[in-house]
């Protein structure tokens, strides 16, 4: 739905309305239906969502992954984060060495 609001801010922006289409959206008298109305509830809680998920990544950022036949498996978190996480796999052995710490 959010890509969809995406398409419509950008098709505002580049063209004038000429008018609407009648059918799903909107009926014979050019109002919105009621099939419209919840398509837009639903891009309002999408656009709540992006902005809870975006809070959630500034307070707990991603952790990175990465793999190589030379130095095996490596774990990792941005140093903002409320914890630093490393884990290193040596490859073909089951040594391996975890830091949790939590800041």
């Amino acid at each position: 739905m959010l890509t969809l609001q995406n398409w419509l801010s950008f098709y505002e922006k580049n063209y004038v309305c000429v008018g609407r289409v009648i059918g799903r959206f909107y009926g014979e008298d050019g109002l919105p239906t009621p099939a419209l109305t919840q398509v837009e509830a639903m891009i309002t809680r999408g656009v709540e969502a992006n902005k809870l998920e975006l809070q959630e990544k500034q307070t707990f950022p991603p952790c990175n992954a990465e793999w190589s036949s030379a130095r095996g498996s490596r774990l990792w978190c941005f140093p903002s984060a409320p914890f630093c996480l490393s884990l290193a796999l040596a490859p073909g052995s089951l040594k391996h060495a975890l830091t949790l710490q939590f800041l």
